[in-house]
C-alpha cells in the first residue's frame, strides 16, 4: 500500500499479534483540509474512524470499521453547498503483499488490501473508505426543483401515459394516400 502524505496512521502488525485491538483515529484540521482537496469537497469537517482488529495466521488481519463523518458537498443541480453525514461499517481483510503478488491479478475483492512488510496504514484505509461512501452525483434534497423526480411526481411508467404509436401516424397516411388514387 502507498504512503498517504494527507492522512497516515501506521500500525505496527506486532501490537495486534497477541490479542485484538480497538483503535481510533481522527483527522485534523491540516488533514481535513488536505483529504477535501484531494477528493475534491468543498470541506470536510469531521473524519473519525474505529477499528476492531485480529491478527490471523500468515500475518493477516480482519479489521472492522465503523466510520463517521460531515462534509459539505455541491448539489449538481442547482450548486449549493450542502451538509452529508456519513455512518457506515465496513469489513476488511489485509494480506500481506509478498503472499499477493502471484494472485494479485485474479483479485476482484475490494475488501482485500495488501500491506508491504509489517505496516498497516489505517489512515489511508479510511481515506479511501471515505472516498467509497461519498455520493459521485451529489444532490440536495429540494422539492419543488423540476429537474428532481420525488416520490409524490407521476409515475414516469405509468400506464395511462401511453404514448401513441409512431407507425400508426404513417399507416393512416398511407390510408389518406390510397384513399385520394381512389
Amino acid at each position: 500500500m502507498k504512503a498517504c502524505c494527507e492522512f497516515s496512521r501506521k500500525l505496527q502488525i506486532s501490537q495486534i499479534q497477541k490479542k485484538p485491538l480497538m483503535i481510533k483515529i481522527e483527522a485534523d484540521e491540516e488533514e481535513k483540509k488536505a483529504l477535501a482537496e484531494r477528493f475534491s469537497i468543498p470541506k470536510l469537517h469531521s473524519l473519525f474512524c474505529i477499528y476492531q482488529l485480529k491478527y490471523y495466521h500468515g500475518r493477516q488481519v480482519r479489521a472492522k470499521g465503523e466510520i463517521k463523518a460531515l462534509i459539505t458537498q455541491n448539489c449538481v443541480i442547482s450548486l449549493e453547498d450542502f451538509f452529508v453525514t456519513i455512518h457506515e461499517s465496513f469489513e476488511l481483510h489485509f494480506i500481506p503483499n509478498d503472499d499477493l503478488k502471484s494472485e494479485l491479478e485474479e483479485i476482484d475483492d475490494p475488501d482485500i488490501i495488501p500491506y508491504e512488510g509489517e505496516v498497516i496504514d489505517l489512515g489511508e484505509v479510511t481515506a479511501e473508505q471515505l472516498a467509497l461512501f461519498l455520493d459521485p452525483y451529489p444532490h440536495k434534497e429540494i422539492s419543488d426543483n423540476p429537474l428532481i423526480i420525488n416520490d409524490n411526481d407521476e409515475d414516469i411508467n405509468s400506464t395511462e401515459r401511453v404514448k401513441e404509436n409512431p407507425f400508426k401516424v404513417l399507416e393512416q397516411l398511407k390510408k389518406l394516400n390510397s384513399d385520394k388514387k381512389k
